[in-house]
């Protein structure tokens, strides 16, 4: 771990040397965790940063700053050159979704080592009033997304002279125990997991890896953005959301851990979710009554409010 001479805290060498010299996809990049990915992604020395998100006034900053973070790196990676470019994606739109990987590969010759899927969103509202077009909404941003940005890229990493490539999504912890109030949210990242556990079995032997990594609660907006059973956003920073972990910390935790060859891991958890997903496991009948237990709780504070 080191720092480079604006502050940020950056990744181990071993990981610096995982992504030294790559041409990269990361979604998500506007805010958050990804824009921390993104800053931290520019410190390795990558040869190509590709930033995505729905609004180019959003990325430019992150673009800057992430050119400030190369320039001023202490690292034996700044010798090399980094290419950032910006290319607006709306995911929940599978047209602009196709476009970004058909940009994507245009703009860095049909080469992209490393796709890292952190766009997403968040729900929040109870079954019975969420609108069945929640569900494709959120099923295709944190998904088919995802599903299509692999089918534009992957072919090309298993036929890359060798050198293969990584696929990394961000998933959720809820995507291991689904819980009250989130089944559009947990359905698109179960999907997730199956996706990334078939698929990696699929392409290991073409030297391409696949990534899924799962978050506890992160100190970012996702709370804020959810969607509830209407569309419309939450618009509220959870308590469990605002004292979660520093992005950045997650971030450098996340490439650190793929640089050393894990394939499916958590970050970020707490004790409690830890202990749900041990449950799930081996003990799902408890596991099944403390969610029914939490459900009760949450309506009855629900109507006391």
């Amino acid at each position: 771990m080191s720092s480079s001479s604006l502050g940020v805290v950056t990744v181990s060498e071993q990981t610096r040397d995982a992504f030294r010299g790559k041409t990269v996809l990361l979604t998500g990049a506007s805010g958050g965790l990804g824009a921390q990915l993104a800053l931290q992604l520019a410190s390795c020395g990558v040869k190509t940063l590709v930033l995505s998100g729905r609004k180019q006034e959003a990325l430019e900053p992150i673009a800057k700053q992430c050119q400030e973070v190369k320039m001023n790196s202490v690292t034996s990676s700044s010798s090399t050159t980094t290419t950032i470019l910006c290319l607006t994606c709306d995911l929940s739109d599978k047209d602009s979704v196709s476009k970004l990987g058909q940009d994507v590969l245009k703009a860095c010759d049909n080469a992209v080592d490393v796709l890292i899927h952190c766009g997403g969103v968040s729900s929040r509202s109870n079954f019975v009033d969420t609108a069945f077009e929640i569900d494709e909404t959120v099923m295709q941003i944190n998904f088919l997304s995802g599903a299509s940005l692999c089918h534009a890229l992957v072919p090309g990493m298993m036929q890359n002279n060798g050198r293969g490539g990584r696929v990394i999504w961000i998933s959720s912890v809820q995507g291991l125990v689904g819980i009250p109030s989130r089944t559009s949210y947990a359905a698109s990242k179960f999907a997730v997991q199956g996706y990334c556990e078939a698929l990696r079995a699929e392409v290991a032997s073409s030297h391409v890896t696949v990534h899924c990594v799962s978050p506890g609660y992160i100190r970012t907006n996702l709370s804020k953005s959810a969607l509830t059973g209407d569309g419309t956003a939450h618009g509220k920073m959870d308590v469990t959301t605002e004292n979660g972990a520093d992005p950045q910390d997650v971030a450098m935790e996340i490439l650190d851990k793929v640089a050393k060859g894990r394939n499916d891991f958590i970050v970020a958890a707490t004790p409690s979710a830890k202990a749900a997903i041990w449950l799930r496991l081996l003990c799902p009948g408890l596991l099944q009554t403390l969610l029914v237990k939490r459900f009760e709780k949450s309506q009855k504070k629900e109507k006391e409010d």
